[in-house]
């Protein structure tokens, strides 16, 4: 070692020498505090905005997800098995209403059965096909938001009363207080007919649904249709959403072998695309976020190595190993992070603690949430994966930008770096 350097006896033992390292590291962060403090709240704003971006999806996925199931399809469905894909009346579930007292004995359940099936529906001299649903209509507004409100009219209220929709309605020259005939084929082959009051219409904002759709007691369904103790579907809805394997798990215990237990990413695979899509775009803006941080990360620890070239070569004659300058740095860039990511989580935690109770309403969709159902207002959730994300990445981020920065300390010479101007 040159003459003046420090002997193996005169340098710090493991642990003093690491604490003294940390001080070191802790105390160069002010020697430029206008420089640390513009690092640091550029890292402070990308964890911003990251975690409340992904906040905010959160809340919307949450959103759309309940906006989706809760209108008419339920988280799950259960049905016979060929059901699913044929849809033909004799495809039923026997014995339901034992399988539907099971069902709503499970915690956190709400139910209600449905038959299907296609009918000729006529009014005077005009006749169109339709889908005649029987339905249980108290339990069907416990579980879905489908009949909770009417366009005219009032829900049926005994065996003898039909709901349409608007567009039928108009199709049928009929309206509230007229009488339909539904004919259609029995279970068993027979001719199954009908005649029901229109009592009142619904305007789903679907056309397909409002134009096909009609809607009448369950036991009337059944008893016209020769289906006795049978049903179609059971929709299913749940008090946690979260948990649907759990519910699914519970169900498919006692169902028959015969009967399918679908949750709602499986009878509706077009919402998760949805998700999914808008999932991977926000992940590639986040992404293009923390990328450009990281490099001004970089910028900022090429300026402190090139700056402190003399200094690290006058440690490096004192004896100091290269491994310690370069943990000094990294210490440095841990330390700024740990500065914007506090600051960063805080103001996240702030305004999304905030909107969490408020909600962020959406412009423009508060006359379609009150005729459609659909959610006017979006509730950021926060979740782990919101705030670990944006720190992990930048943790990652900035060591990975000062180990390029102190790539050259390994290769600098105490001599020549000492002439460094």
């Amino acid at each position: 070692m040159a003459e003046g350097a420090l002997s193996a006896a005169d340098v710090p033992p493991g642990g003093a020498l690491r604490g003294m390292v940390v001080r070191i590291a802790w105390r160069n962060l002010w020697r430029n505090r206008r420089r640390t403090w513009l690092t640091a709240g550029g890292i402070a704003f990308a964890s911003l905005l990251v975690s409340a971006g992904m906040a905010v999806q959160g809340g919307s996925y949450a959103s759309m997800i309940e906006t989706a199931t809760g209108f008419y399809m339920g988280h799950i469905q259960l049905s016979q098995r060929d059901f699913v894909n044929d849809r033909k009346l004799e495809q039923t579930i026997p014995q339901a209403t034992e399988l539907l007292r099971k069902v709503r004995a499970v915690p956190g359940i709400t139910a209600a059965p449905r038959t299907e099936t296609f009918a000729l529906v006529s009014v005077g001299e005009r006749s169109f096909g339709g889908l005649a649903v029987g339905v249980d209509f108290a339990a069907e507004q416990r579980t879905v938001n489908f009949f909770r409100r009417l366009k005219s009219g009032t829900l049926p209220d005994g065996s003898e009363e039909v709901l349409i929709g608007e567009t039928m309605a108009r199709n049928l020259g009929a309206g509230v207080g007229d009488e339909l005939v539904l004919l259609g084929t029995a279970k068993e082959g027979g001719v199954a007919a009908i005649a029901l009051t229109i009592s009142g219409l619904f305007n789903s904002g679907q056309a397909e649904l409002d134009r096909t759709l009609l809607f009448a007691e369950l036991a009337t369904m059944q008893n016209t249709f020769a289906l006795g103790d049978e049903v179609h579907t059971v929709v299913v809805r749940t008090g946690d959403p979260a948990a649907l394997p759990r519910y699914k798990s519970r169900l498919q215990s006692f169902t028959p072998a015969d009967v399918v237990t679908r949750t709602w990413p499986e009878f509706m695979p077009e919402v998760v695309q949805a998700i999914e899509f808008d999932r991977i775009s926000a992940m590639l803006m986040y992404g293009a976020i923390l990328v450009l941080v990281t490099f001004s990360v970089v910028n900022t620890f090429l300026m402190i190595v090139f700056e402190r070239t003399k200094e690290f070569g006058m440690l490096l004659a004192l004896g100091m190993p290269p491994g310690s300058i370069i943990r000094q740095v990294l210490l440095e860039a841990f330390f700024v992070w740990c500065l914007g990511v506090v600051i960063g989580l805080l103001l996240s935690n702030a305004i999304i603690g905030y909107y969490a109770v408020e909600g962020i309403p959406v412009a423009g969709m508060e006359e379609l949430a009150q005729q459609f159902y659909v959610f006017d207002r979006i509730y950021p959730a926060i979740t782990a994966g919101s705030l670990a994300t944006a720190p992990l990445v930048l943790l990652a981020g900035t060591q990975l930008a000062a180990l390029i920065a102190t790539w050259r300390v390994r290769r600098l010479r105490p001599v020549t770096a000492l002439r460094a101007d």
